[in-house]
């Protein structure tokens, strides 16, 4: 018989107190053992044909205190307080009682089913586990009680690993994939190989002709490329061939399938009178120059040969024989002579034909004026300067060498005023032109000349050459500081500058928007000193007086322009971007000229520049040498890059030695023009022309408005 443990409702302490204890019960008779389950340990079925068990039974059935037949009451085995050797005892309570009572209690017995000294009974027994799955068990004795391990097996469940996981004898059965790979199918890419082993290659991957990668891009070349079904698609023109159209020429054909034939064709031509346009009509060109014409005698050059009437006897009339008249033609060589009008037959009377003689040199004519003992070569004319006549009147053996003239096809008034300048013209074989770019000499092409142009834009020149400059342009407030190398290597270039700013004084000179200062670097006589504030900013006509009436130095030395440079700008910068202030400076020159303390007029404590805070602010330094210091801490490229930089509205112009800029030599002022606005450097020279067109490119970038800061 199986009777449960007692259940929760009996109190601890009656649980404690049967557990202690180990007595008899009134008829000292015992009840059948029941089973102990422990973890991982399943108990044999209790064996029922134990005859002490049934003896003790058969003596509780036959208690008058029927505990057996009363619902209330429950029984169950526990070991006893003794457990060095297997001993229980059978417990009955009534739990129908409050609090339950104990109504039967047996004697401790011994109740074995195995030898508890030997614990392993037997391996490795067959078994199946809960999955399903062939493993093996351990019957053991635990505590006297014949007990088994749970069913343990080393297969599991069939994966992909060359094993055979679930002990079927199959490996891999069932998690292989379709190429007979462990993983997932690999994903067909353009390879020509069956990637996902379902029999095609390819598939889906492939492009539309059946090759792998991009459709080849259709060209114009007869194929379907794309294969799309249609060839060249897309590629040919509008002529419905391959390539670029054609260009229009003047042929009567549409040769670019517009519809239109020989449209918008235009060119220059040029004849001997003129160059003009020429137009396609009707597949030919037309040619609206005035064409040469045929020389008669009317004093005009009809044939545009640069003479009149040449080679007729305009001259020769009745009234004329015997008359001579001035030459310098063939057949005579060189120089002047003379040729007459006479009649064509000396026989006829009437004359009623003339004609002029071939030109003769002056002794043919006058044989008196050839010197005794000499002859006289009637093809060697009187020298004369030489003429574009296609003869050699000077009689060096040359025609019409080193000829050159001016042209000029803008209106006459023009020339010569702003931008507007004549060209050259050379003469070759009596006819005055030019060489164009192929080498062919072209008669009266004009070369280099400068025509108006119309006035459209601010750019500090008078581009139509009326004597104004930007008439109608509003100029912007500019504050310019011109920095001068006073020293005597610089005066050629000085004078250049000199001129080129009288002339830009025709056009500024009245100007209140644009001020203009002045500072000298390097020895000034009598003065002496280094730096000297000529003016601070003024109106040009003040700015120029002192500019003309300042000397020259022929002393040399170092001329400190970095010191001049951070001098002009220091109060253009804000405190916090100035290294030093200019009380914490110290002149400390390496030498000082004609016993001169190096120092600065006015002294630089009290030096600045009325930089305006509504103008813009421009530099510009005339220097044939690289940045120099006198001051300490010396002055360096960095510190004037990083306070031009710090600046409001600062751009710094340098005219300079071209090989201190082209061979990249340190303290060049290149990397001053390129911080704050960006300026330029500009190679010193001594033409004004070239000097005043660099300083109105400055005044069009800056008073014009083409430059603020970055």
């Amino acid at each position: 018989m199986y009777v449960s443990l007692l259940r929760p409702i009996i109190p601890l302490v009656l649980l404690i107190a049967l557990l202690s204890a180990c007595g008899d019960d009134k008829q000292g008779n015992s009840l059948p053992q029941n089973n102990i389950t422990y973890p991982d340990i399943i108990s044999d079925t209790q064996d029922t044909s134990n005859t002490e068990d049934v003896e003790d039974t058969k003596e509780i059935e036959e208690d008058t205190y029927s505990i057996w037949t009363d619902p209330c009451v429950e029984c169950a085995w526990y070991f006893c307080a003794n457990l060095d050797v297997m001993y229980q005892k059978q417990i009955c309570v009534n739990n129908c009682e409050d609090p339950a009572t104990v109504v039967y209690e047996s004697e401790c017995k011994e109740h074995l089913e195995c030898n508890p000294a030997q614990q392993l009974l037997e391996t490795a027994i067959p078994c199946t586990t809960e999955d399903g799955y062939p493993g093996f068990k351990d019957k053991i004795c635990n505590k006297g009680q014949i007990q088994y391990t749970n069913c343990k097996s080393d297969c599991s469940e069939e994966v992909c690993d060359l094993v055979d996981n679930d002990c079927d004898g199959e490996i891999d059965e069932g998690v292989i994939n379709a190429c007979g790979q462990c993983g997932d199918v690999p994903e067909e890419v353009c390879d020509y190989i069956d990637n996902d082993c379902d029999g095609v290659i390819d598939n889906g991957v492939a492009n539309a002709c059946g090759g792998c990668g991009k459709v080849p891009e259709e060209v114009c070349n007869g194929i379907d490329d794309d294969c799309d079904g249609e060839v060249d698609e897309g590629q040919l023109n509008a002529c419905g061939e391959c390539g670029p159209l054609e260009d229009e020429i003047c042929d009567g054909i549409d040769n670019d399938c517009n519809g239109l034939i020989d449209e918008d064709l235009v060119g220059e031509c040029s004849t001997d009178c003129e160059k003009n346009l020429q137009y396609c009509v009707g597949g030919q060109w037309i040619c609206t120059a005035k064409q040469p014409k045929e020389e008669i005698c009317n004093g005009l050059d009809d044939d545009c040969d640069g003479k009149a009437d040449e080679g007729l006897d305009c001259l020769c009339t009745k009234q004329d024989i015997g008359t001579l008249f001035k030459c310098q033609e063939s057949p005579l060589v060189c120089g002047a002579g003379y040729k007459t009008c006479e009649c064509a037959d000396p026989s006829d009377p009437t004359c009623s034909e003339l004609q002029l003689t071939e030109c003769l040199a002056t002794c043919h004519w006058f044989p008196e004026t050839v010197p005794a003992g000499s002859t006289c070569d009637k093809y060697l004319g009187e020298i004369k300067p030489e003429e574009c006549n296609n003869h050699d009147d000077n009689c060096n053996q040359l025609v019409d060498e080193d000829l050159f003239a001016n042209c000029y096809s803008g209106p006459p008034e023009t020339m010569l005023v702003g931008i507007c300048l004549p060209g050259v013209m050379t003469c070759l074989e009596g006819s005055w032109g030019n060489y164009d770019d192929n080498n062919d000499f072209i008669k009266k092409l004009c070369l280099g000349e400068v025509v108006p142009q119309p006035e459209d834009i601010c750019n500090g020149t008078d581009t139509n050459c009326d004597g104004k400059i930007d008439e109608d342009k509003e100029l912007e407030p500019t504050d310019i500081l011109f920095i001068i190398d006073l020293s005597g290597s610089m005066q050629e270039e000085i004078n250049a500058v000199t001129t080129a700013l009288n002339k830009f004084a025709t056009h500024y000179s009245d100007s209140d928007v644009i001020k203009w200062g002045l500072v000298f670097t390097a020895s000034a006589t009598p003065l002496g000193e280094r730096v000297v504030l000529a003016t601070d900013l003024v109106d040009f006509q003040t700015f120029m007086s002192i500019f003309e009436n300042y000397g020259f130095s022929l002393m040399g030395g170092e001329e400190q322009n970095y010191d001049a440079i951070y001098m002009a700008i220091h109060n253009l910068i804000g405190p916090q971007d100035l290294p030093y202030a200019l009380s914490d400076l110290e002149w400390k020159g390496p030498y000082s000229w004609s016993n001169s303390p190096i120092d600065s007029s006015p002294p630089k404590d009290t030096w600045k520049i009325s930089w305006r805070n509504d103008a813009k602010h421009v530099i510009i330094l005339f220097s044939d040498e690289e940045g120099q210091t006198y001051l300490e801490p010396k002055i360096t490229e960095n510190i004037l890059v990083n306070m031009i930089n710090a600046a409001d509205e600062l751009a710094i112009y340098a005219f300079t030695q071209d090989w201190l800029i082209d061979s990249g030599a340190s303290d060049n002022y290149v990397a001053l023009t390129q911080a704050g606005m960006k300026g330029k450097a500009y190679y010193l020279t001594m033409k004004a022309i070239e000097m005043y067109n660099n300083l109105l490119e400055i005044l069009d970038e800056t008073a014009c408005g083409g430059k603020t800061n970055p």
